[in-house]
């Protein structure tokens, strides 16, 4: 069964501090700052198979516009629909063999998001799971202080073997 994150865009980014304070530079600062967060998050642990992070966008065009970065997909809307709208849609035209959840705090997209029988995750814990994430990631690393000389030089020459630095 496919599992999906569906994020409210603009909500997230104006709830969630490290990217709040981007906008100070650029909302796109801000766009492009979380967008890459969501991939970190991605590449570290595969709870989703895509996220999709809906944006208002004040364009006139014919349709939804995507961007993919690989497992995270963006959409911005047109001027006339709002990314409420949008992601009221994606629900309904789910099936019902997909896992979804949606994160949001607004009432609307949550209240839709139960009704379509979604899993529904505040901003503020969407921030908690991707910088714990983060952070557990990092926490796998560990790091031998003291290795001996002859076990330095047989993973050198075994890394060397392997890039065919020989």
């Amino acid at each position: 069964m496919p599992r999906y994150l569906i994020i409210d865009g603009y909500n997230a980014i104006a709830r969630i501090k490290e990217l709040d304070i981007r906008k100070e530079v650029s909302l796109e600062a801000s766009r492009m700052h979380f967008i890459k967060m969501l991939l970190d998050f991605m590449s570290q642990k595969r709870i989703f198979d895509k996220v999709f992070v809906v944006f208002d966008s004040k364009e006139k065009a014919l349709g939804v516009r995507r961007d993919s970065y690989g497992d995270v997909e963006i959409l911005f809307t047109t001027n006339d629909r709002d990314a409420d709208s949008v992601i009221v849609d994606l629900l309904r035209d789910s099936s019902s063999e997909e896992k979804i959840s949606v994160s949001s705090d607004d009432n609307f997209v949550r209240n839709h998001a139960r009704a379509y029988g979604c899993d529904v995750i505040a901003i503020s814990e969407l921030r908690k799971i991707i910088m714990l994430k983060k952070k557990n990631y990092r926490s796998k690393i560990t790091r031998d202080k003291h290795i001996e000389d002859e076990k330095a030089n047989s993973i050198n020459a075994e890394l060397k073997k392997h890039w065919r630095l020989d």
